[in-house]
């Protein structure tokens, strides 16, 4: 989703559309008419945006403007604010010429956690991975922290993946996360969206969700408008503030039970870790690095650890290098060597200085990898991000 204010448009290209009415209707087609946001739409604000903007554009050079511009912007105008102010989908289309769609919070930090929005460190890991698969391939994955699930999604539809592991901590996180894995390694193009191929359970957990967080988000905030233009920019102090004077009553944030569909997944004795049946090599889990339990390390431990944004709070990395210090100890296998790849914005240099210090003293060895050469997705890219990669 490219940020409206960041729409740049060539002055041949801006000529030709606005002397054509039928090149206008070509525009409106390929973008909110166009079928993947049709279904999956984004924020109604962030259409709105969009289509005020183009047609500002036409009207100041007085452009003939056909009549399907005025019309998809007044369907817009007339469309219910429900939806847009708690979750929306945004798409993102891989080399392949697929889109992966994820349901998101419109705001970055809901309900006491940063993972209902995909931040800019999950798409930067995600473009490394499409350009180095092949490290992937018959590999055991584990990723921490997997949010809504776009650099696992993209791992697992690009690569020859033994297993991937998806692991998170917020109920609401692993609910939405098990439903993204649903609507994008389940669901063929021609199938149901998300919603019409819910139970009548899923739409009154989504109910709820867009509940809570429209109750516990902020009206006017700065984290609603950045989020408006798809962008999240905030610092780490301010990212600690806002999870900190969020009341976190709505969410139970250690559920005893993985909250997913029994149709779709099997669930272990432990409640804690569900297998995606369609494909027995995807799983979920709940992992609460600051009350992990050993069993469920042990289950997870991988060839390849990833993790995406993780380091934005100096209070979890004494915890988070603790389960990467378990997860990258190879044990009796002295020829196995379990790599880790974390991909981290660099907000603040002292919470970054933290976590090198926190692995140097755990005895793990790092080092700073290339970043991807192409830019695939469109993410705020002003403030640096790098991954490291991690190892015993």
């Amino acid at each position: 989703m490219v940020p409206v204010r960041k729409m740049k448009w060539k002055d041949d290209e801006a000529a030709l559309l606005l002397s054509n009415p039928e090149l206008q209707k070509h525009l409106l087609l390929a973008t909110v008419k166009h079928p993947v946001c049709v279904k999956f739409p984004p924020s109604l604000s962030y259409m709105r945006s969009f289509m005020k903007l183009l047609i500002y554009k036409l009207e100041s050079e007085d452009a003939n403007i056909c009549d399907e511009m005025y019309e998809a912007y007044t369907d817009l105008l007339s469309g219910s604010e429900e939806d847009d102010e708690t979750l929306c989908y945004k798409s993102y289309r891989m080399p392949s010429g697929d889109c992966i769609s994820l349901r998101e919070s419109v705001h970055l930090v809901s309900q006491g956690t940063t993972g209902l929005s995909t931040w800019q460190a999950a798409q930067h890991l995600a473009e490394w991975v499409l350009e180095n698969s092949q490290t992937f391939t018959n590999k055991c994955v584990t990723e921490l922290g997997s949010g809504l699930g776009l650099t696992g999604i993209i791992t697992c539809k690009s690569c020859q993946v033994q297993s991937y592991a998806f692991t998170d901590c917020h109920a609401q996180v692993l609910y939405l996360l098990s439903k993204n894995i649903e609507l994008n390694l389940l669901y063929s193009s021609s199938s149901s969206t998300l919603d019409s191929g819910s139970t009548d359970r899923d739409k009154k957990i989504i109910r709820k969700i867009r509940k809570q967080l429209s109750l516990s988000s902020e009206p006017q905030g700065s984290a609603v408008s950045d989020n408006e233009w798809g962008e999240n920019s905030q610092t780490d102090d301010s990212l600690s503030m806002q999870l900190e004077d969020i009341n976190d009553d709505g969410i139970y944030s250690d559920p005893v039970e993985l909250d997913v569909n029994a149709s779709v997944w099997d669930v272990d004795s432990s409640h804690r870790l569900a297998t995606f049946k369609s494909d027995k090599r995807i799983s979920i889990s709940h992992l609460d690095w600051e009350c992990v339990k050993g069993k469920i390390l042990e289950k997870l431990k991988s060839d390849i650890i990833l993790a995406a944004d993780v380091v934005y709070d100096t209070s979890i990395i004494p915890s988070l290098v603790y389960v990467l210090k378990i997860l990258l100890d190879p044990g009796s296998n002295s020829n196995k060597k379990p790599q880790a790849y974390i991909a981290s914005t660099i907000r603040n240099e002292d919470t970054r200085d933290a976590f090198l210090i926190a692995i140097g003293n755990e005895g793990l060895n790092y080092m700073v990898v290339e970043s991807p050469k192409q830019q695939r997705f469109h993410y705020d890219r002003s403030v640096p991000i790098e991954i490291l990669q991690v190892s015993a």
